[in-house]
């Protein structure tokens, strides 16, 4: 460990935002001493991008997988880094919608007597995205058009049937201005429970709108989404930082030195204790809730804070085949949908544009069978124990790191009998190779957070970057960003840290 001492700076947690914001500090200033703890044996947080068995060029992304070309943070740094990205397709006429035991193609929403919800007259002919999209048009008119500066004054005076926006659900809105069938064929047919639950509206507005745009363009890394926060990770380390993995903390304290300085000892699990001047907790909701909550530092106001946000679980299986026979119902890339508990299935090895392509020489390819959140991660999670997520310490581009995330025997059965169902085929191959990743387990608690009713967002946002004014301790990741579910939240809140540790 570097010989200064106390260190200038501690970060604790080894994701995007951590790395990024040690990155910045050094390469701002390189006579600062900044350490990194991560307390797994990985770096990268919720981005994992895993090379499946014998398909070398693919990567099973685990983790987070795509970014939007409308994000401030993201592009402008993969563009830095020199990252070589590609489309990731996501919706195609193709597809296929398994609701209610019946089949649809994506393109035949526009004919009423194919979708089985009896929606009204007004509903009828339009795809679950333009439901939606005229729930808030008439909700909040011109919603779509809004700019940066007027979403502020929105979230903070709008009045939306009596009340402001941020005191009301946003499953509650929808219900308002939609049928029960038409709010279930949005739930349904999305993919998400989580996305159209009942959160904080104000933010879930606007969070809607940028996300899931039609201007929109989904773009990936081509090496995976894990190569960003390890390329940071090594950028740091080159600009004189530390990285420190395998360091739990457990607790940390504030000290007063014989001089008088004010600097933090931090606990770590079996580890020597470390001493830092000032400390950023690079970590969700649920991983701050795994300190010690009887330290000095965690006031009522403090967990009061915490709780503004509502972790939410997240689970994906990868499946690898022999090849792609997905193709004899009819598709060859992009999701279908479906209201069993796969939810969303991805296919992949067939795209253009920087993919493995599909050819006579390489047939093997790989599916990603389910891709689900809220009360479905309940039932893939009966099907495995229910441990931490496991330690993986084997090098990123190692495909002996599929086997930490190997999935059971009845998990790969359950999914197997659902893919016939939503494909309507008699047959489907075994598949070789199968991993999955369970959001919801510690230390993250889950994939992704929300805002919950009745919060100031845009007042709680700032404060949590330095919970107490009168401590050098500051918080940063996506779980209380304005860009929740996204690594640009998690960049966002960085770059505000980074900003107030330069004041």
């Amino acid at each position: 460990m570097n010989d200064t001492y106390p260190l200038d700076l501690a970060i604790i947690g080894g994701g995007v935002s951590g790395v990024y914001l040690g990155w910045r500090l050094r390469t701002d200033d390189p006579s600062r001493s900044v350490g990194l703890f991560e307390s797994s044996r990985r770096i990268g947080g919720r981005l994992i991008s895993v090379v499946p068995p014998e398909l070398d060029g693919f990567k099973a992304e685990l983790g987070g997988m795509r970014f939007l070309t409308n994000q401030t943070h993201v592009p402008k740094l993969i563009a830095e880094l020199g990252l070589e990205t590609r489309p990731f397709p996501v919706g195609q006429d193709d597809n296929i919608y398994y609701l209610r035991g019946a089949h649809l193609r994506q393109e035949e929403f526009d004919e009423p007597k194919k979708v089985p919800y009896r929606l009204s007259w007004q509903e009828r002919g339009k795809s679950p995205g333009a439901l939606i999209a005229e729930a808030i048009d008439t909700i909040l008119p011109g919603a779509s058009k809004l700019t940066t500066e007027q979403w502020v004054d929105v979230k903070k005076n709008y009045i939306f049937d009596g009340r402001p926006l941020y005191m009301q659900g946003f499953w509650n809105l929808l219900a308002t201005v939609m049928s029960s069938e038409a709010y279930d064929l949005v739930l349904n047919a999305g993919g998400y429970a989580t996305a159209i639950d009942n959160w904080n509206a104000a933010e879930a507005l606007h969070w809607f709108l940028s996300d899931f745009g039609p201007e929109v363009e989904y773009r990936t890394i081509v090496d995976g989404m894990e190569r960003l926060p390890r390329e940071l990770a090594a950028r740091f380390e080159g600009a004189g930082g530390e990285v420190h993995i395998d360091h739990k903390l457990v607790h940390f304290a504030r000290v007063a030195g014989e001089d008088g300085d004010v600097f933090y000892n931090l606990y770590f699990e079996n580890r020597p204790a470390v001493a830092a001047r000032r400390v950023v907790l690079a970590m969700p909701r649920r991983a701050l809730e795994l300190l010690d909550q009887d330290g000095e530092f965690f006031t009522p106001e403090v967990k009061a804070l915490m709780r503004t946000v509502t972790p939410h679980p997240m689970f994906k299986l990868f499946l690898a085949y022999r090849y792609p026979w997905w193709r004899e119902a009819g598709v060859s890339m992009g999701r279908s949908v479906t209201d069993l508990p796969l939810r969303q299935v991805y296919y992949f090895g067939v795209e253009p544009e920087g993919q493995v392509a599909f050819t006579p020489e390489i047939r093997d390819s790989l599916l990603m069978a389910s891709y689900d959140d809220g009360r479905h991660v309940g039932f893939w999670r009966g099907l495995a124990p229910d441990e931490p997520m496991p330690p993986d310490d084997d090098p990123f581009e190692s495909p002996d790191r599929w086997n930490s995330y190997a999935a059971p025997k009845q998990m790969i059965e359950h999914a197997q009998r659902q893919l016939k169902l939503v494909h309507d085929i008699e047959y489907i191959p075994q598949p070789y190779a199968a991993a999955f990743a369970d959001w919801g387990r510690d230390p993250f608690g889950g994939a992704w957070n929300s805002w919950d009713i009745g919060v100031k967002a845009w007042e709680v946002g700032p404060r949590m970057l330095q919970p107490r004014e009168d401590w050098e301790v500051y918080v940063c990741g996506e779980a209380y960003s304005p860009a929740q579910g996204w690594v640009e939240g998690a960049l966002a809140t960085a770059e505000n840290v980074f900003e107030k540790l330069e004041l």
